[in-house]
């Protein structure tokens, strides 16, 4: 789900985690509903108060959230290396419990060093689209600060790349940063 979007592993994993909080329930409809509602009384509590959550993988026109409840939830999640590890490589590769090998490719083209967008600074984080919405989240590292950039609407794939990458240039230039 981190690398490229997993929408049916969203999916499972909610079904999983809705079994758990209600093993009773045999209704796969059921366990993810539950498991939404948990989602978000979790996400209240922690006073993510803007953000509602309607699909496990946030693909719902009727879902929102704001720039900065990404960014709080963001920071939690980058205190651990393994998130740090998974969404700043292009390709990530792990082995799965059979002992089988799977391979996903990054969909942040700010990774991929065969991209025109490709940016040697930029440590991850997601990609994101729906309907006619283009969202960006990454990670520039520069001057030994941490830059967390948040493109939400864009109006279409390269738009959100060609915001960031002007976002990234006018940190480069800024003379208060690098001073």
């Amino acid at each position: 789900m981190l690398v490229p979007s997993g929408n049916d592993a969203a999916d499972v994993v909610a079904d999983y985690c809705g079994g758990l909080l209600s093993p009773q329930t045999e209704d796969t409809e059921q366990r993810i509903d539950l498991f939404m509602d948990n989602l978000n009384g979790y996400l209240s509590e922690q006073g993510y108060d803007n953000t509602v959550l309607y699909d496990p993988s946030g693909f719902d026109e009727n879902a929102r959230t704001t720039a900065l409840d990404l960014k709080s939830v963001t920071d939690q999640l980058l205190k651990y290396s393994w998130f740090r590890d998974m969404v700043s490589q292009s390709v990530y590769t792990a082995t799965l419990p059979d002992g089988s090998i799977h391979t996903w490719e990054n969909t942040n083209l700010l990774l991929d060093p065969h991209s025109k967008y490709y940016h040697e600074n930029v440590t991850g984080i997601k990609t994101g689209s729906l309907s006619q919405d283009y969202n960006l989240l990454a990670l520039y590292q520069m001057y030994g600060k941490e830059f967390f950039i948040c493109c939400l609407g864009a109006s279409s794939d390269t738009a959100r790349y060609d915001a960031v990458t002007n976002l990234i240039r006018v940190i480069d230039e800024s003379d208060y940063l690098s001073g």
